[in-house]
């Protein structure tokens, strides 16, 4: 009887050994959180712009992009303008294998790295 009860527990044990390797291992590799909105403000001899991203995770590794950038150009006394506003929404896939996410119409690439956002060059900080 002593017997039998001891490989019970030992048979108890180590599938609560393989239960929490299991949960540990499928925990590391869940999808990362780029969700949140991105800001960036960029000057030039032309134009001020301030541009905001809004990141949403759609479903497995697909994303939707919110772009919404205000815009003043520079008139040739060089004062800014009236601002005007232009949005976009565009659709994006992440892939684990190289962090790179890209945008699906023109192909730009998006990484992400400790609250920025880099877009081709341009570096934008996560406010939320």
């Amino acid at each position: 009887m002593e017997l039998v009860f001891k490989t019970r527990s030992t048979n108890y044990l180590r599938l609560a050994l393989i239960a929490v390797l299991f949960i540990s291992f499928f925990g590391c590799h869940s999808q990362p959180d780029f969700n949140g909105t991105y800001v960036n403000h960029a000057s030039g001899e032309f134009s001020l712009a301030d541009d905001t991203l809004q990141v949403e995770h759609v479903k497995e590794q697909q994303y939707l992009i919110h772009r919404k950038t205000g815009y003043r150009e520079i008139a040739e006394d060089g004062k800014p303008g009236k601002l005007q506003w232009r949005t976009e929404e565009w659709q994006a896939v992440y892939d684990p294998g190289t962090g790179v996410m890209t945008e699906s119409r023109k192909g730009r690439t998006l990484t992400f790295e400790k609250g920025t956002l880099t877009l081709e060059r341009s570096n934008y900080r996560r406010v939320n």
